[in-house]
């Protein structure tokens, strides 16, 4: 499961987040998701207490999941080539992100599209007051923040495009390293940061697509131990027979820190890859604007540091009217 705030695992946005721009008027797509989920990692929210050496990977832990997901969009304009939107991307579920955003796009010259959008959902949630705690039950705490996002399609007509986004983020009530360290500023969470990707779309076939991506985040934190600099690559292919399209999305990290974390006495550094696999039926059962989709994802964080070793998995069904 994709965690859907800032910490620990850096946003990864890309994707197109709006679609149809020459459809008038109002439109969109519906779905009901059921699932299953998981993992390790010693933020999990449903973890209160940590046990053994602090030095460790988290505990397992699974749970069904049942969730609305969805896009309305209003396109308008003479040449219908303006759109407002709200609600979670078909982009961003192919790379296993569900995040809500709310935006505007414009389209202009040879296909190209510049769209702005404001995700709340992405700062936004809880942690642990003081994650390093063993043997107690830790506190939860609120973290939120604002996540501005600029989408370029098809930059000056090269078919490169960019993904751009700007946050920051607050932890109500920081104490990282209260009973174990004298220098708890240096593990303060508070940050803002930007992130940005460029990808190009690669036809391979009349019903194949392939589009490579980079990708950079910087994340200024008020501790520098929770400071870093990630660098990212990510390819996703598309494939479409008949009623029947397939979607495969792979990516890598290396995420470096900026100081030594205190508790730890050692700089933290991550290597970490996710694997999302998307499936969907067209005209399911004949039905017409249904489909039925299928979702698999997995991801995994390998750290020089074991407490902040981590992995997540899903796998869910559901059905998808478009209107």
């Amino acid at each position: 499961m994709k965690h859907l705030y800032l910490l620990p695992l850096g946003i990864a946005l890309s994707g197109t987040v709006f679609a149809e721009l020459d459809k008038p008027g109002l439109s969109g797509e519906i779905s009901l998701l059921a699932g299953y989920g998981g993992g390790k990692s010693n933020f999990n929210m449903d973890n209160e207490t940590k046990t053994g050496d602090l030095n460790s990977a988290g505990e397992s832990d699974s749970q069904a999941m049942f969730a609305p997901l969805g896009q309305l969009r209003y396109t308008f304009g003479e040449n219908n080539d303006h759109q407002l939107y709200f609600g979670t991307s078909r982009g961003d579920i192919i790379e296993g992100i569900f995040a809500i955003e709310l935006g505007y796009a414009m389209e202009f010259g040879n296909e190209s599209v510049l769209s702005f959008a404001y995700l709340p959902t992405i700062a936004s949630g809880e942690v642990w007051e003081d994650p390093y705690l063993t043997n107690t039950a830790r506190k939860k705490t609120d973290i939120s923040g604002n996540t501005y996002r600029i989408q370029y399609e098809n930059i000056l007509d090269t078919g490169l495009s960019g993904d751009f986004a700007f946050y920051d983020q607050d932890v109500e009530n920081e104490k990282s390293g209260s009973q174990l360290t004298s220098n708890q500023e240096l593990l303060n969470r508070d940050a803002k940061g930007y992130y940005a990707s460029l990808s190009m779309g690669l036809p391979v076939s009349a019903t194949s697509f392939l589009e490579p991506s980079i990708s950079y985040q910087d994340h200024s934190a008020d501790g520098k131990a929770m400071s870093f600099k990630r660098y990212g690559i990510s390819l996703t292919y598309m494939h479409m027979v008949g009623n029947h399209a397939f979607s495969v999305n792979a990516d890598y990290s290396n995420t470096q820190f900026d100081a030594t974390n205190p508790v730890f006495n050692d700089t933290q550094k991550d290597n970490s890859y996710g694997v999302n696999l998307a499936y969907e039926y067209s005209e399911f059962m004949g039905w017409e604007n249904w489909g039925f989709n299928a979702l698999l994802g997995y991801s995994n964080t390998a750290s020089n540091i074991n407490f902040y070793d981590s992995n997540d998995y899903f796998t869910g069904v559901g059905l998808t009217y478009k209107f």
